[in-house]
């Protein structure tokens, strides 16, 4: 196992290395990719990546603590799952009531791969699948935005 300062310097050297992966996506010109993340001018909805041990995840995440707001906003997404998923170029996991960590619910709508990130030898595969989802995340999101944005909710 790793000491706490391994386990930091192997994850910062991790998040570096995808980074730099990011250089190589056409269009960036050696410029390190920007994720939409938590800038989705949508609150409570961020794309992101989740890496565990275990799994590694590409996902769009509803996080509105109020229940009946974010499960509303999950109900507006579903509706566009086709367009979604047409855009995504395949089928994704819907889940409305994801359980976190550390115990945080949340809906997700996600795409996942076994994987342990603390083993360096699996990050060519687990950086592939990090990138040419989000990729795909990305526009999917893109083109649901404006509907998601302008609801009744006054989001």
């Amino acid at each position: 196992m790793y000491s706490k300062e391994e386990e930091k310097a192997l994850k910062l050297e991790f998040w570096r290395k995808l980074g730099n992966r990011t250089r190589k996506i056409p269009g960036q010109r050696g410029k390190i990719k920007v994720w939409i993340g938590d800038r989705t001018q949508i609150k409570g909805v961020d794309l992101r990546f989740d890496v565990s041990r275990k799994k590694i995840v590409v996902a769009l995440e509803i996080n509105i603590k109020h229940e009946s707001r974010r499960l509303a906003l999950y109900e507006k997404l579903e509706a566009t799952k086709k367009i979604f998923e047409t855009e995504f170029g395949e089928s994704l996991t819907w889940d409305f009531a994801y359980e976190k960590e550390y115990g945080e619910e949340v809906c997700r709508v996600y795409k996942e791969m076994d994987g342990d990130f603390m083993i360096p030898e699996q990050w060519p595969a687990i950086f592939t699948f990090m990138i040419d989802n989000m990729l795909k995340m990305e526009k999917a999101f893109l083109e649901v935005k404006d509907f998601l944005k302008y609801d009744e909710l006054g989001q």
